[in-house]
């Protein structure tokens, strides 16, 4: 290329870059396509084009031209990741694997790309080489906040979760206004007992404070209130195949049409069969995904609602920020988050007294505890449930213990139990389930844990799990008995395990995650299966070992027992529900 063609791609690549900081958008992309036209093309207007392209979605093209970018410049490691983004776009994520892993051969301390191997690792469950990966990129630059955070949710992702509260502290030294850092370390002071109730409520109010949950106010449109009808509004970002689904979407079948109206408000990335069954369950259906807090808030308080429900809490994309600036009057946490917020503008928080007694947890909420008169929630069972069959236990000839739980629950404490429960029950085995017990590394570390207690890897059987939602659900054909968590108990799975016919014997300890079990259990009958030490909890798990033939008449009567308890009554819990909304709501418009 002579050097006047070249001083003249550059003039007219800095006229191109004027043009798109003034928004001209399309005589941009024009002179870029003349420049890449060009014989021999402007390597960098191939690769400015291909930006623009990818973020039109035109992921193929934009793969066309970083190739004919690195055919002129090999070693250009931003037409690299550029090109490892485009074809992860497409779905070719080994080729966009390599693409980011040629990216850090040439630059190890290209800290965007590491992150975009990282993220696809992770997404493909190889969490050890993920960690690996981001340790490395840490040590070239200890500074990053991405890198810290990243590492955080590797660790989180591996049920480690003392390393992923230090990983995330660490991401907020760096950048104390870090949202996700903020709320996810929130999360996961949960799952180990060393966090006192009290530190993790100061924790929540530590976040309240922190500027993402003080944003600047702006007025909001006044709320048009026609009369008639309360105007509920429920927010999530789980309105799609999650947990949350299985206990909002009887409430949403059950409200009374004609004293309440419903308005969904999803921030929901991925739609799914899911999401659109819940569409037809309420009046109104909003999506809010992408949308900026302050429009959001002001589409709620333009649709008149009187009462907002979040679902989410510090949970992945909540959207709790938004109740910051108050778009409804009465504003209600529920369900899909085990603690307070912290916010002093959410209101209230639903629970009942087994799983929240009066006490000491109302005076570790910023919210007034509303307690529901027997259940804080209501399930409603997978369709796709197989048939009940007998405990496996008649056929094989010793017990099976089971836990399908999320494996930040397993912690070191929880093992230690269950390996006392082991030794307790001749040949007895335990299966656990759980998506990152595909990786090797995950694998090792749990079977060590045992080992340690002196349980053989062989009494022990790990199952990174199933596609769909049946082929989950038979998996419990081959557990006898349920071992819960602890301090974090289960809930979708304690009532997935009940609904196959598996009896859950839960520890019940002194905070919400740690006695829902208790609240499930008890409702669905079955209070004599929830302990208080650990001692009892051995021993129970003893006592409903030896006795083969009540696990089968447990087993053969556990719908119709499940179908009887409040749990499954959706239309009562609904009505409980109602009965507290319409007095909230009354009283607030009484006259102070």
């Amino acid at each position: 290329m002579s050097a006047e063609h070249s001083s003249q791609g550059q003039a007219q690549l800095k006229y191109v870059e004027l043009l798109l900081r003034k928004g001209m958008q399309e005589e941009a992309r024009a002179r870029l396509e003349e420049l890449v036209r060009q014989e021999p093309p402007v390597a960098a207007a191939c690769y400015l084009l291909a930006v623009l392209k990818g973020e039109d979605g035109e992921a193929r093209e934009a793969v066309d031209l970083l190739l004919k970018t690195l055919s002129l410049e090999p070693e250009n490691t931003k037409a690299l990741n550029a090109l490892g983004a485009a074809l992860r776009q497409m779905g070719q994520l080994e080729q966009a694997a390599a693409a980011f892993a040629e990216t850090l051969r040439i630059e190890p301390g290209f800290g965007e790309a590491r992150i975009n191997l990282a993220l696809l690792l992770k997404e493909a469950l190889r969490f050890t080489e993920a960690e690996e990966l981001l340790r490395t990129g840490i040590a070239l630059e200890p500074g990053s906040v991405r890198l810290n955070y990243n590492l955080a949710n590797v660790l989180h992702a591996q049920g480690r979760s003392l390393a992923a509260v230090a990983a995330y502290r660490e991401t907020l030294r760096l950048d104390p206004d870090h949202l996700d850092a903020r709320q996810n370390l929130l999360f996961a002071l949960h799952y180990s007992p060393q966090f006192s109730r009290r530190e993790i409520y100061a924790e929540h109010l530590k976040a309240a404070r922190s500027r993402p949950f003080r944003p600047e106010r702006r007025d909001l449109a006044d709320r048009p209130h026609p009369g008639g009808r309360i105007r509920v509004g429920y927010l999530s970002p789980d309105f799609r195949g999650h947990a949350v689904a299985s206990f909002i979407e009887p409430v949403l079948r059950e409200h009374d049409r004609g004293r309440f109206q419903i308005f969904c408000y999803a921030n929901v990335a991925a739609p799914d069969a899911t999401t659109e069954r819940l569409k037809g369950l309420c009046d109104q259906w909003r999506d809010i995904h992408g949308m900026a807090d302050h429009n959001a808030a002001a589409l709620i308080a333009g649709d008149g609602i009187d009462i907002l429900f979040d679902l989410a809490g510090h949970t992945s994309g909540s959207r709790l920020p938004l109740f910051c600036h108050r778009p409804a009057p009465i504003q209600i946490t529920w369900i899909g988050y085990p603690d307070s917020t912290g916010l002093r503008e959410m209101d209230y928080r639903i629970t009942d007294a087994l799983a929240d007694p009066p006490g000491t947890d109302d005076r570790l909420h910023s919210e007034l505890l509303l307690r529901l008169p027997r259940t804080f929630c209501c399930y409603l069972p997978p369709a796709e449930a197989p048939e009940l069959v007998p405990p496996p236990c008649g056929g094989n000839g010793h017990i099976t213990f089971g836990s399908f739980n999320n494996l930040a629950k397993v912690t070191p404490e929880v093992i230690a139990l269950w390996s006392r429960v082991l030794h307790a029950v001749p040949d007895s085995r335990l299966l656990l389930k759980a998506k990152p017990l595909v990786d090797h590394g995950v694998r090792g570390r749990i079977l060590a844990l045992f080992q340690e207690h002196g349980v053989a890897a062989e009494r022990i059987e790990l199952d990174q799990g199933q596609p769909g939602t049946r082929e989950h659900l038979e998996r419990y054909q081959r557990v006898d008995i349920g071992l819960d968590t602890f301090p974090y108990n289960g809930t979708t799975t304690t009532c997935e395990a009940l609904w196959m016919g598996v009896p859950v014997i839960s520890l019940a300890g002194d905070r919400h995650c740690s006695r829902t079990g208790a609240s499930i259990l008890t409702n669905c009958g079955l209070a004599d299966l929830v302990t208080t030490s650990e001692a009892a909890y051995l021993d129970m798990t003893r006592q409903v070992a030896k006795d083969h033939a009540t696990l089968r008449e447990f087993r053969a009567g556990a719908r119709e027992r499940l179908r009887r308890s409040p749990l499954l009554d959706a239309g009562g819990v609904t009505r409980e529900l109602e009965t507290v909304l319409a007095e909230l709501w009354a009283t607030s418009r009484r006259p102070k």
